[in-house]
């Protein structure tokens, strides 16, 4: 197994495309083109016969779903105790009486009446992710203020006046709004921002300050809702309900019932809610459920986003998803140095995801990791360098003859170390899902 990070590939490919130290390539085209060339190059090396990404399973069945990673069919064979015949796929002027298969719609068909399958497969290429580089961010805050929560270029602080009283405060980074003391009342451990309010959970009731007009509302024994969009809506009296204003305040109407389970006071969802995640205080700790079940994952503020739950705890940064075997699943995303605030929001465009506080500075950060490129042999690496690196090279207007050429050499030397068996068949084309 080669072992190497996304971000090595992509140093790589700019040292064979002359383009060290150049931004000449942004983050989006860079991962673009990295996902672009690693499909490429699969495609390529698949066709050329080689199994290292190949996954099986045996079915009774007529008629199933495919997988939900498969990518591209690799054979269909009748499986005698341990002994493999080939199942060639029907042919248009075939019936269904005859030994063979069909793939349509996203779904495998076997005709004949076969009684065990064996079904091979190339398994869909994984996505590429290269964090982008911590952007230091400058506040222009009062001394000593404390930033507690932040969406997009917004944040919420804690300062205190010339009392020593505690008061927040409201700072945008492109200098629009600065408001102080906006909420008479608030709990800094229950205070949030989305991109229309600042709201506060206090003794029981949910404090909405209105971020537009500067207006402070109360919703008794309410608990906030943060949809994908960034939509604020209350959960209260079994319901959850949309905000709207009336041109002298809010008010509350039900869109969907929802019972709030014990401990929950904040919830964040899909724009269907269909899919919730909560910070639950559960014996004093602030702990993520999902769907009214624990995921034992302390938190101090979530965010959805493509059935995602993006966190940020003490140190610490992730996420948990469904994977393909319906498990919940936790990853970790490394901040290095630093303490993690909040978020400004999942932007694919940038990567940047989060702020985090590192040697009293403001930074926001990377939501993806760099994904470890695990190929089963070198020659996946320097391939794919050599595509990126062409594909860089596209981009400029330059030359990339010499690129091509080197990049043939290595083909051919992969190609030759197959070693393919002289009596194998070609491989079926047209078979993508």
């Amino acid at each position: 197994m080669f072992n190497m990070k996304t971000s090595d590939l992509f140093k790589r490919a700019k040292q064979l495309a002359d383009l060290e130290g150049s931004d000449f390539i942004s983050w989006n085209e860079a991962e673009n083109c990295i996902n672009e060339s690693f499909v490429s190059l699969y495609e390529k090396l698949i066709n050329m016969g080689d199994n290292s990404f190949v996954a099986s399973f045996r079915t009774k069945e007529k008629e199933l779903e495919l997988p939900s990673d498969f990518w591209q069919l690799k054979g269909v064979y009748l499986w005698n105790n341990g002994n493999l015949q080939t199942i060639n796929r029907r042919a248009d002027n075939n019936g269904i009486h005859h030994l063979s298969y069909e793939m349509k719609n996203g779904k495998l068909f076997f005709y004949g009446n076969p009684n065990d399958i064996l079904v091979e497969y190339y398994i869909k290429p994984k996505k590429l992710f290269m964090p982008p580089m911590d952007h230091e961010i400058v506040l222009d805050l009062p001394e000593g203020a404390e930033v507690l929560a932040c969406y997009a270029h917004t944040f919420v602080y804690k300062t205190q006046d010339e009392e020593e009283n505690n008061i927040i405060g409201v700072y945008d980074i492109d200098g629009i709004k600065n408001a102080f003391d906006i909420l008479e009342s608030f709990d800094e451990s229950k205070i949030w921002i989305n991109k229309d309010f600042v709201f506060t959970l206090y003794e029981g009731d949910l404090i909405v300050y209105d971020l537009a007009t500067g207006e402070t509302y109360t919703f008794a024994d309410s608990v906030p809702l943060i949809t994908e969009s960034g939509d604020l809506f209350v959960i209260q009296d079994g319901n959850i309900c949309e905000l709207i204003f009336n041109g002298d305040t809010y008010a509350t109407r039900p869109v969907k019932e929802f019972v709030v389970y014990t401990g929950a006071y904040y919830f964040a969802s899909d724009d269907t809610f269909t899919d919730f995640y909560a910070l639950v205080n559960d014996d004093g700790a602030n702990v993520i459920y999902h769907n009214g079940e624990t995921t034992e994952q302390n938190a101090k503020a979530i965010i959805y986003n493509k059935e995602k739950c993006f966190y940020v705890a003490i140190n610490k940064a992730g996420y948990l998803e469904i994977d393909k075997e319906e498990e919940l699943v936790n990853k970790l995303i490394k901040t290095g140095i630093g303490s993690p605030i909040g978020f400004v929001g999942i932007n694919e465009n940038t990567g940047y995801g989060y702020v985090a506080k590192k040697y009293n500075k403001f930074f926001v950060c990377a939501y993806c990791e760099d994904t470890d490129l695990d190929f089963p042999n070198s020659f996946y690496y320097q391939m794919l360098s050599y595509l990126l690196a062409i594909a860089f090279r596209c981009k400029q207007g330059a030359d990339i003859t010499l690129l091509s050429s080197q990049l043939e050499m290595v083909s051919q030397t992969f190609e030759d170390t197959l070693g393919n068996d002289a009596f194998q068949f070609p491989r079926m084309g047209n078979v993508y899902n």
